[in-house]
């Protein structure tokens, strides 16, 4: 395969220009025989001089004339049908990560590049199905393996045993990786085949997560905080939003010394920040603890280091940013803001 890409146009007009050069070509050839079986006499009268003049204003100059404005009408008529190819991938453009079940209009596709359009269609309907089956495994699977930890946490609450703390809270742990999978497999399907963005509050997404933080939380003697600074609506998915605030709120409860207080700060702007009170991370460190599996000095415990890579996926399909400031500290959480349209 070459590795420069073919273009249409240029291989059109390399096209006419070879015509164009073999006719005139062909042209010369012909001019050259007539003027050699021209009698003798018609050539004395015109002399060659004559004849040249003639052969410049009867057939050169009129083909000149009449080459200049259809190169012209032929690179428009080229650009005009090539038009709804460029029009197909600009609404592709603008399209992609935004809108799921998206197939190209072909009601203006010339008649040559209907298959091109089709077969476009078809691979964006595989995508759809096959994101739509991610999403249904994945909550099976999760949906499977939950209940039966639930009711084992249950069953084994019933009983007086010294282990059995020790075992409800490896239940707990497994039951917290199985969301944690649940959300990177609905993530892994969104990116394959997008859904529309809506407008989602901050203000509800950080006590959302506080609430699912607080039994953690008050276990490790832990304070939990909301600050509201003028947080706006940003565009996303709220599941997806308060799953990565709620992993930013567990990291911070591990890191905070008991007695002291993590706090979740809606805003300014469309962010969110949690502020813990422990040492402080810096950029490189929070870069190397997204790599999946990669634990911090905080993770869980028989966790599998998911937290952060699950925050820095999720930030990545909003399109925003996590950044950290080591001297409050922090990790925010920046977003785009929801325009309605």
């Amino acid at each position: 395969m070459s590795g420069s890409n073919r273009s249409i146009i240029a291989s059109l007009r390399t096209g006419f220009a070879w015509m164009a050069a073999l006719g005139s070509i062909v042209l010369a050839v012909f001019l050259i025989v007539d003027f050699e079986l021209v009698q003798s006499e018609i050539r004395e009268s015109y002399g060659r001089a004559g004849i040249a003049h003639e052969v410049i204003d009867h057939v050169i100059f009129p083909i000149v004339v009449l080459l200049a404005p259809l190169a012209l009408a032929t690179r428009w008529l080229i650009a005009r049908s090539l038009t709804p190819l460029h029009d197909a991938a600009e609404m592709i453009h603008q399209a992609t990560g935004r809108e799921r079940g998206f197939r190209v209009s072909i009601a203006d596709f010339p008649a040559e590049a209907m298959p091109f359009a089709e077969a476009i269609n078809a691979l964006l309907a595989r995508l759809d199905d096959a994101a739509r089956r991610q999403e249904g495994f994945a909550a099976d699977v999760a949906h499977e393996l939950k209940t039966p930890l639930s009711v084992a946490m249950l069953e084994l609450e019933r009983l007086n045993s010294a282990d059995t703390d020790r075992v409800i809270a490896d239940l707990a742990a497994m039951d917290r990786l199985v969301e944690q999978l649940l959300v990177l497999a609905q993530l892994d399907a969104y990116a394959a085949a997008p859904q529309p963005f809506r407008a989602v509050e901050l203000k509800a997404v950080a006590l959302e997560a506080i609430k699912l933080s607080a039994v953690e939380a008050a276990r490790r003697g832990v304070g939990l905080g909301f600050r509201d600074e003028g947080g706006v609506p940003v565009k996303g998915r709220d599941e997806a939003i308060t799953a990565a605030l709620r992993n930013l709120v567990e990291n911070a409860v591990r890191a905070t010394p008991a007695g002291s207080e993590a706090v979740v700060v809606s805003g300014p702007g469309p962010s969110l920040r949690v502020v813990d009170g422990g040492p402080g991370i810096d950029s490189a460190r929070l870069a190397t603890l997204t790599d999946r599996f990669r634990r911090g000095d905080h993770a869980s415990e028989g966790g599998a280091g998911l937290g952060l890579s699950i925050v820095a996926r999720i930030m990545e399909v909003h399109g925003g940013v996590m950044k950290t400031n080591p001297d409050e500290p922090s990790i925010e959480l920046i977003f785009l803001p929801f325009v309605p349209t």
